[in-house]
């Protein structure tokens, strides 16, 4: 038996072979400076922004904090004389004491009894604290001050009724003055009566002449007499054509017979 021949071995070379290997794709990480430069170029656009909101606000109130803070909210409650809380002096105080440091400092102030200070309910959850000023006992009033002062509230209210006289009085006043005529309304009115007066001379200088006769009252009955009889006489005229007319109307339009007959309607 004759040996078999070797299988040749694979020639790497030979064209008509099919490659079988892959090829190796390896993938590009993204550098991470891209995301940097992103991060500091929205930044850049945050800081621009609000640079440009504090331009066009104008410029903001510098805010004080410490002694400073401390002198100006002692000098506010000193001249309001009045309880107030951390946010309302902060409010008041137009943004130059933070509401933080006004909380803050208010309560230190009060605790080295330099204000005052209370809870408006006590230890109770949710209270809310008000401080005030530290009242000087040298401003105080004297009792000749204190007289005075009554003395002169006496008066006042000794003078508030006689003031509330001449007030309704000079209220009735005002309403009357408000409700006459203008300087121009009365210049119309003026006008206006001067024409009629002119008209109604002219008729009686007419009458005075004696170019127009004036009627008398036995005239003017009689008139009416001779019109209330001859006003009958056409309402009975009336009555009498639109009975005979009743009777040519069979067969015959109204306005043919009128044609034919040579009628006219009365003129008003």
């Amino acid at each position: 038996m004759a040996p078999r021949a070797p299988k040749p071995k694979p020639d790497d070379a030979d064209p008509l072979k099919p490659k079988t290997e892959k090829a190796k794709v390896e993938k590009v990480k993204p550098e991470k400076t891209a995301k940097v430069e992103k991060k500091e170029s929205v930044k850049g656009k945050a800081e621009k922004k609000e640079k440009g909101e504090k331009t066009d606000k104008g410029e903001k109130t510098k805010a004080v904090t410490g002694d400073e803070a401390m002198e100006l909210i002692a000098a506010y409650l000193k001249a309001q004389n009045r309880p107030y809380s951390a946010t309302e002096v902060s409010a008041n105080l137009h943004g130059k004491v933070t509401k933080t440091v006004a909380d803050k400092l208010l309560k230190e102030m009060e605790q080295n009894k330099q204000i005052m200070g209370k809870a408006t309910n006590g230890d109770k959850k949710g209270s809310q604290w008000v401080f005030w000023a530290l009242q000087d006992p040298s401003d105080a009033a004297t009792p000749d001050e204190l007289a005075t002062i009554d003395s002169a509230i006496s008066h006042l209210r000794a003078s508030l009724p006689l003031l509330k006289t001449r007030f309704r009085l000079a209220s009735t006043k005002l309403s009357a003055l408000a409700a006459a005529p203008t300087s121009s309304e009365l210049s119309r009115t003026v006008e206006r009566l001067r024409a009629e007066i002119e008209e109604k001379r002219s008729r009686l200088e007419g009458l005075r002449s004696g170019d127009a006769r004036p009627v008398t009252r036995e005239e003017v009955q009689r008139v009416e007499q001779e019109y209330g009889y001859w006003a009958g006489r056409r309402r009975a005229r009336v009555r009498a054509f639109e009975n005979l007319e009743e009777l040519f109307l069979v067969g015959m339009e109204r306005g043919e017979l009128w044609e034919r007959a040579g009628i006219e309607g009365d003129v008003e």
